[in-house]
């Protein structure tokens, strides 16, 4: 994965995506309340101490991937010791659990129109988080440049949130893990595997 500066959405990709996705196509302003209703199963309730994730960084160890997930957009591959979440109940946004309260949610939505800055993506959802979450360098992830957001949730678990409007889907990645099985490092190591798996479809 590489950091820096790009467009924020792909160049060109060819055909029309299939209409697999539910629900219509909406505006800014319905993707907005999309993002601020938490719905990749993301909330800064209870515990009051705050110590946001930095953005992902080399680790010693390079994190073991699991298995491989299909979204609507992309293809990744899960954390080692993670599940395909098929059929959980939980939300129809997490595709993937491990132990504890772990989680992988991707969360989808049409959206008509031009869409706002990344930076301005990156700021409404913050707002939804509260202010536990912070705002990190943004990351190329298959070429495609998303926000990075980071922070703690509650009972000691540790969110990293990444967005982007890919043609005409905004895309929302969340990974949820403990902070009793995974230190700083350790989660940058995760967060480095998954991204560096994440295929967009054609």
């Amino acid at each position: 994965m590489r950091l820096g500066v790009l467009p924020s959405s792909r160049s060109s990709r060819s055909g029309s995506r299939s209409g697999s996705r539910v629900g219509a196509r909406v505006g800014a302003s319905v993707l907005a309340l999309g993002l601020l209703l938490g719905a990749s199963a993301c909330s800064g309730d209870d515990d009051s101490s705050s110590e946001p994730e930095g953005s992902a960084a080399s680790a010693s160890t390079a994190a073991e991937p699991g298995p491989e997930v299909e979204a609507d957009t992309a293809t990744f591959e899960a954390p080692s010791g993670f599940v395909v979440a098929e059929g959980s109940g939980k939300s129809a946004a997490v595709l993937a659990t491990g132990p504890g309260g772990n989680l992988v949610s991707v969360v989808e939505l049409d959206f008509a129109g031009d869409p706002p800055s990344l930076e301005r993506q990156a700021e409404i959802t913050l707002m939804g988080l509260g202010d536990k979450f912070e705002a990190q360098d943004p990351v190329e992830v298959d070429g495609v440049e998303m926000y990075h957001l980071s922070g703690k949730e509650s009972k000691g678990r540790f969110a990293d949130v990444y967005g982007a409007v890919v043609d005409g889907t905004a895309v929302r990645l969340t990974l949820r893990l403990a902070s009793d099985e995974y230190d700083a490092d350790q989660r940058a190591a995760v967060n480095q595997q998954l991204l560096d798996s994440w295929t967009w479809d054609a």
